[in-house]
């Protein structure tokens, strides 16, 4: 690049323009151009309108300024001693992140390759040499208008990143309580071979497992519609469906039905969950299956491979089951295996679109011998297809070896049970508010939670959505967050407590907790009350006291997850009950 004459000064400056570079003059313009006379000229003429020109000659040395400086402008020379301006302007943009700062490239023709080279490198302008210090001057002002246009518009969406981080962080808290309030229940996971993977951070897909008292033990694979947190609405209700009917000896009709009754009532018209029953009483002659809306089941036997196809409406589409979707049986002996899944492995996609089903499926299917687990193979494959493409719907894969070894129930250890019932309370007052410890660190320490390990993550969400609500609109009125630490379950962090800067609170919080054996389980009853402000109860259609509007935006999962849920005292008192049978 070659000098060119500069004007030694500008007469008449347009007033306005020296307003608005007002704001950019406090800053620094850092200029990476390895002609000597060139820098020199622009460091002039940058001083002389108030700048602070930080000169570098190089294209790495020009990097190591912008990282230690963090210029509010670049200038870059096209060509640079050890690197092009193309180049330097992709690495100042990759160091700038999400921070706009504007970069020129100085440039001594007018070129379409070299403008189009700046433009796909990041470059937000360009000037050729030689320019005056007016044009100069333009240039920087519509840069300015740029950046503090990009500034407000970051400003302003702020809060709104601000607010998905948090929800993000209270979805994989939701997401690991709600888990372990799922799985925990389920019963021989080791010796089953379970392969699920969520397409969000919620799985839209349900296994649940647990013995029949003859010692059998009966499996429910749900596939519900769509996937993420908006599937999984209906699964703590079917899992404690499916847990206390099956421990109590009920059939499988009766099991469906129940499930079918639940789903159809809780769930929107176009939602609703297919699934697969299997039952195996503990004499292991028969298997009994009900496949509605799944992929088909595969079993395979001495005899040879066979489909246990859909037969029957998904669950929740209709009041009632229709008159003749039975479950069906099959005959089975020990050393058979069962292979069920749902239709997220079918319609897994490799980098070309082309579906697992078509492609690796039947192949494996077809290597299946007897007496040889399908499991390590199938999943291996299902790797190598979807190697570096991120899948679209959840998926769970289950093999089941049919062998006594899934019958054997441990004794109930009846030791470890309270043997009674208990009553807890804690009262927290002003400052203490803040300060609210998971349920699981204060009751353990007690031996209270001695033999209720499964039942403590559905307590943990009972106490701290209605702490929270009593804490954010009763107590202070003010956006605080309420929530478990993810670790709270072992290590027993504290409940968290965030409000806006400068925020207090006077007031007190009472919470009392009973456990309730019963003879076919338990229960726990939460009472949360608060000397704040309380609410006008408005009714829903079942005659129950809710909280209007912003209040309760967390119920709707309490009133899932709990027997009961009651306001009373002018909305100053919430009274839960989470009951579970044995």
């Amino acid at each position: 690049m070659s000098s060119g004459s500069i004007r030694d000064g500008r007469q008449d400056q347009d007033q306005g323009v020296a307003a608005g570079l007002s704001l950019v003059r406090r800053g620094s313009v850092l200029t990476a151009i390895s002609d000597f006379k060139v820098r020199h000229e622009l460091v002039e003429m940058l001083r002389a309108e108030r700048f602070e020109p930080v000169e570098s000659e190089s294209g790495e040395a020009a990097l190591v300024l912008f990282e230690r400086t963090r210029p509010a402008l670049v200038l870059v020379a096209a060509q640079m001693s050890d690197m092009s301006g193309q180049d330097a302007i992709r690495y100042i943009k990759a160091m700038a992140g999400a921070d706009f700062v504007p970069v020129i490239l100085v440039c001594c023709a007018q070129d379409e390759e070299s403008l189009m080279g700046c433009i796909q490198s990041g470059g937000d302008d360009f000037l050729v040499w030689p320019f005056s210090a007016d044009l100069l001057l333009t240039r920087i002002l519509a840069m300015d208008r740029v950046r503090s246009l990009h500034r407000a518009v970051f400003a302003s969406g702020a809060p709104l990143t601000k607010r998905l981080e948090l929800e993000h962080q209270e979805q994989a808290l939701a997401e690991r309580v709600f888990s372990r309030a799922i799985g925990n229940r389920n019963v021989v996971a080791d010796l089953l071979s379970l392969e699920q993977r969520a397409a969000a951070m919620f799985n839209g897909d349900l296994v649940l497992t647990q013995h029949l008292p003859d010692g059998g033990l009966r499996m429910l694979m749900g596939d519900f519609t769509l996937h993420g947190l908006a599937a999984t609405i209906g699964a703590l209700p079917v899992a404690e469906a499916f847990h206390a009917m099956t421990a109590k000896g009920v059939s499988d009709d009766e099991v469906l039905e129940e499930i079918n009754r639940k789903l159809h009532a809780l769930l929107p018209p176009d939602r609703f969950m297919s699934a697969t029953l299997i039952s195996i009483p503990s004499s292991s002659q028969y298997l009994y299956w009900w496949n509605g809306g799944m992929p088909s089941a595969w079993l395979r036997t001495a005899e040879g491979l066979y489909e246990l196809s859909s037969h029957a409406l998904p669950l929740g589409v209709l009041p009632k089951l229709c008159d003749g979707n039975v479950p069906r049986k099959i005959s089975v002996r020990p050393g058979d295996r069962l292979l069920v899944f749902t239709d997220g492995l079918l319609e897994a996609s490799n980098t070309a679109g082309d579906r697992f089903k078509e492609m690796c499926l039947h192949r494996v299917l077809d290597d299946w011998r007897y007496g040889d687990r399908v499991f390590p193979g199938l999943i291996e494959a299902l790797d190598r297809h979807c190697a570096g493409v991120d899948q679209v719907d959840d998926i769970a894969v289950l093999e089941i070896p049919i062998e006594t070894s899934i019958f054997s129930i441990p004794e109930p250890d009846w030791r470890k049970l309270p043997v009674g019932g208990w009553t807890w309370s804690i009262e927290l007052r002003d400052a203490r508010l803040s300060a609210m410890r998971s349920v699981d660190s204060l009751l353990r320490p007690l031996g209270l939670l001695d033999g209720l390990d499964a039942h403590v993550p559905a307590l943990e969400i009972i106490v701290a959505e209605l702490y929270s609500n009593a804490l954010e609109h009763g107590i202070s009125m003010a956006p605080w967050a309420v929530k478990v630490s993810p670790d709270a379950l072992v290590s027993g962090e504290f409940l968290v407590s965030e409000a806006a800067s400068g925020t207090s609170c006077s007031g007190w919080i009472r919470i009392e907790i009973r456990y309730l054996r019963h003879a076919d389980g338990g229960a726990f009853a939460v009472s949360v009350s608060h000397g704040g402000k309380g609410f006008e109860c408005r009714c829903d259609s079942e005659g129950n006291c809710l909280p209007p509007p912003p209040w309760g935006e967390g119920l709707v999962l309490l009133q899932e997850l709990c027997e009961s849920l009651t306001y009373s005292e002018g909305g100053r008192r919430a009274d839960a009950s989470y009951r579970w049978w044995s």
